[in-house]
């Protein structure tokens, strides 16, 4: 199996601290309210500017109470635009105020008739702009900012903390009643999109991530979360499709298209772009279509000095799930020479030499690919795959020069055919034997290390993984990690221990190195090959 990173779902560990508006947004042109008429109107008005500018939050909120009192006695008739635009604005002042809940008391804001009711200041404070909107679509801009102050910030904040800490319905609610709030911006149904998710809701968690792009707009703030969140939605969508059958399979096919399509064509794409044409690449590859597989990945195939290390990675292994053996050879050798160390292009490589018949070309790759993952069997049975198959072609070989022996007549041909007959047994004899070698390592391994992570930041890189136990005792385990750049420098190292570790179970390890530059790992052998004996 080739290596490659799994599809990239939408992460549950999300951080979104969103920055609130200023509280002072100065008016759009096409918005003109008036805001100091009636005279009650006018001092709320007063007292709001006062609350913004308090030092302490005692004095805002004696203001604020100030203000909801001239408001409610104002003529409600004269100018309910400005009324409930300077309500809406006092009440968010008051949902950002220390200790005051949501849902509270009517006299606790200022309130003097039914003082004892209950107010929900999510739902008064849409219920206010909303007039607003109403009566002048042009204001909405201006809702808009006030609607996304400090207590939505808080709201929105708390519903994605619900959700990394797997509390569901808190996150739901928190997510639902920002909505109500806030309804424009796109994090709530990011959030509700990760929620259907989690619960097995693909048709839902897509439609959900949907509205994020679509509420993501064209806002530079928001780039990186929309092509986050349309990549999810392309990968589910894809995964959705291959368990489902007619109009649902078209759909999801569909909305898997429109999002590798979308991305792929982005020009500040980056990884995003790069998934996407790998999701391209598996959609087409499923439908059988091996000219739009080849499609995705030709100009990487022309010119790949122009691409990263991990774009050819990615281009490669989308040519080899194809069975475009050259093609993926070519592209894995571009890779190699811009990062020799990486265990991944070193696996994949070998297996395209193997593929393709070049198994003297695969053993040297696979020589050091277990330099730089030297715990695990399946690396030394591919010395085994090429050193048998050499052995083939050397018996070929032999068969060939003896027949020639066979046919000529004179001594001296005889002699020569023989000798190189000769020749060939004995070199057949030396990879027979390596092959018997490396497969006694290979079945005989007492544990196995396998990587499920490797991530790669400016100044450091995490890899993560797991150490199987194979032995019939508990084992713990000491795995010694160096973080290489592409020249293979040892930028940093780092040790985990993994265990104890039962017999026939796993063990979790991650490691964080530090430094810039890094783009690989090796790790010290855990047992030594040479001690490893047949299995009886």
């Amino acid at each position: 199996m080739l290596a490659t990173a799994k599809k990239a779902l939408m992460p549950l560990l999300l951080s979104a601290t969103v920055t609130a508006v200023a509280g002072g947004q100065q008016k759009a042109k096409e918005c003109e309210v008036d805001e100091g008429k009636p005279g009650e109107v006018g001092r709320a008005m007063l007292a709001l500017q006062v609350a913004q500018s308090a030092p302490k939050p005692e004095d805002a909120q004696k203001q604020l109470r100030s203000a909801i009192a001239s408001l409610e006695k104002a003529d409600k008739t004269k100018n309910p635009v400005g009324e409930n635009f300077v309500l809406g604005k006092t009440l968010v002042m008051w949902m950002s105020q220390p200790n005051v809940p949501n849902l509270t008391t009517r006299g606790a804001l200022g309130y003097t008739q039914n003082p004892q009711q209950q107010i929900d200041l999510v739902y008064a404070i849409d219920s206010a702009f909303a007039n607003v909107e109403k009566a002048m679509p042009e204001c909405v801009s201006q809702t808009s900012a006030w609607r996304a102050q400090k207590g939505w910030v808080s709201m929105i904040n708390d519903a994605i903390s619900q959700l990394n800490a797997e509390h569901p319905d808190s996150a739901e609610m928190l997510a639902k009643r920002s909505l109500v709030l806030n309804p424009s911006s796109p994090y709530a149904y990011m959030v509700l999109g990760n929620l259907a998710q989690k619960r097995s809701q693909p048709r839902q968690a897509i439609d959900y991530f949907k509205q994020t792009v679509e509420k993501s707009g064209a806002d530079t703030t928001y780039a990186d979360l929309k092509r986050q969140t349309m990549l999810a939605a392309a990968n589910l969508a894809s995964s959705a499709a291959e368990n489902a059958t007619g109009t649902d399979k078209a759909a999801f096919l569909a909305d898997a298209k429109w999002g590798y399509e979308t991305l792929s064509q982005d020009p500040k794409g980056g990884t995003y772009a790069d998934q996407a044409r790998t999701g391209l690449a598996t959609l087409a590859s499923a439908s059988g279509d091996t000219a739009a597989v080849k499609a995705t990945y030709s100009q990487q195939l022309s010119n790949p000095a122009s691409y990263t290390f991990q774009q050819l990675l990615n281009s490669g292994v989308t040519a080899a799930r194809a069975k475009q053996v050259n093609d993926a050879t070519t592209l894995f050798e571009a890779a190699y020479k811009k990062n020799a160390y990486h265990r991944d292009v070193l696996y994949n490589l070998a297996i395209m030499y193997l593929n393709g018949d070049k198994y003297s070309q695969a053993v040297p790759v696979v020589r050091q690919l277990v330099t730089v993952d030297p715990s695990n069997g399946e690396n030394f049975r591919l010395f085994t795959i090429a050193y048998a198959n050499e052995q083939k072609g050397f018996n070929e070989k032999i068969k060939a020069y003896n027949a020639l022996a066979k046919k000529a007549k004179l001594p001296k041909s005889i002699k020569a055919y023989e000798d190189s007959a000769r020749f060939f047994f004995d070199s057949a004899k030396a990879v027979a034997d390596s092959a018997l070698k490396y497969n006694t390592i290979a079945e005989g391994f007492p544990l196995k290390v396998t990587f499920n992570e490797f991530m790669t930041q400016d100044d450091k890189a995490t890899l993560g993984g797991s150490v199987s136990n194979s032995s019939d005792q508990t084992q713990t385990y000491s795995v010694k990690v160096d973080f290489l750049d592409a020249s293979g420098k040892t930028i940093s190292s780092q040790t985990a221990t993994v265990g104890p570790v039962s017999a026939g179970q796993s063990g979790r390890f991650s490691v964080t190195g530090t430094g810039a530059g890094i783009a690989a790992f090796r790790y010290s052998p855990l047992v030594d090959p040479a001690t490893i004996k047949p299995k009886s």
